[in-house]
């Protein structure tokens, strides 16, 4: 009996010994990774898809892979590599790293801080100081502070990846035929929308939410303003959301922005255009400027898709271009808005 016991004991200590030498492994190869990380980092293909309620809606759920920011940054850098026609394997040998370790880079699952890009560019053999400074400035607005940090506790990794793309961009184009974009929004316009939206626990969470996407609006009164084109269909604006009163006033504020902001352009679609180029759902065009690409955003109840490659945005710059010529013009649709306020009684 004594014999078998001590047997068990020492088989014991062995599978403790053993489990702890796999996971010292583990460890060892974690901060292997890790410590890459520090000297380069990522890039993913087009497509991305995060899982969130939509940024003009109640609120978002999930997290998302990788951040849009890492992954227009890496986009880059995969493009940089592919023009010097070198595969994986001779990129690693080059950074003097494995090829997985180039493949983690190239799925954006790792931050690039901006002191590495000099050394990745170089063994790249990348002269052009504008694409050089291009890029260096992606990666620092990657670690930048952002405004919405303030919100941390209502806004979730997928609607940050908005944002940030929202606050860097020049122009946006937005088709919705579902709610006033949420730049637009009033107050209490944003209220009703958000507690229809049921994705809040508590009263404070939806003040909160309300109140980040009225700091939002502030991307239209900074010196260089976003320049924004909104489209909706005039159902949107026959939606009684949050009563007869809060919908007059949220129509008086469209009629107030359309005026006031030159770089504000909103245009209606009427029931009579029939079908046409926003039947799919709501979406989004935003441009960059200089060397950024554009991206397109689609928005869905349960998911957001940012759409980069060519044939992607190909298909929803027509689209914008459909529903901009299937709606009315800017004055048309002004006199369209009074005359809904009128209805309204």
């Amino acid at each position: 009996m004594e014999t078998i016991l001590h047997r068990m004991v020492i088989a014991w200590w062995l599978s403790v010994t053993f489990a702890d030498h796999i996971a010292r492994q583990i460890d060892r190869n974690a901060n292997y990774e890790k410590y890459f990380s520090m000297l380069v980092s990522p890039c993913v293909r087009a497509t991305h898809c995060v899982r969130h309620r939509s940024a003009d809606a109640g609120g978002t759920v999930a997290r998302p892979q990788p951040t849009v920011r890492r992954r227009r940054l890496g986009l880059e850098l995969r493009r940089i590599r592919e023009e010097r026609k070198l595969t994986l394997e001779q990129a690693a040998k080059l950074l003097e790293r494995v090829p997985s370790a180039i493949s983690k880079i190239e799925n954006g699952k790792q931050a690039l801080p901006a002191r590495d890009v000099p050394f990745i560019l170089d063994k790249y053999e990348v002269l052009d100081t504008e694409v050089r400074e291009h890029l260096a400035q992606l990666a620092r607005r990657g670690t930048q502070r952002n405004w919405w940090q303030d919100y941390r506790d209502v806004v979730r990794d997928p609607l940050a990846d908005f944002l940030n793309l929202e606050e860097d961009a020049k122009e946006l184009g937005v088709f919705d035929g579902l709610r006033i974009p949420g730049l637009l929004q009033t107050e209490e316009y944003a209220t009703a929308v958000v507690e229809a939206s049921r994705a809040w626990r508590t009263a404070e969470e939806m003040r909160r939410f309300v109140e980040l996407r009225m700091a939002r609006q502030n991307v239209l009164r900074r010196p260089e303003p976003l320049q924004l084109w909104a489209v909706m269909t005039e159902q949107v604006l026959i939606q009684r959301v949050g009563g007869v009163e809060a919908m007059r006033r949220q129509l008086a504020h469209l009629l107030d922005v359309s005026h006031s902001h030159p770089s504000i352009t909103i245009q209606i679609l009427p029931p009579a255009a029939g079908a046409h180029g926003g039947m799919d759902g709501p979406f989004s065009i935003m441009r960059f400027g200089g060397l950024d690409a554009d991206i397109a955003v689609v928005e869905s109840l349960t998911a957001t898709l940012y759409l980069e490659e060519d044939n992607e945005l190909d298909r929803y710059r027509t689209a914008w271009e459909h529903v901009k010529s299937a709606a009315l013009s800017p004055m048309d649709s002004r006199a369209a808005i009074k005359r809904i306020i009128k209805e309204l009684g």
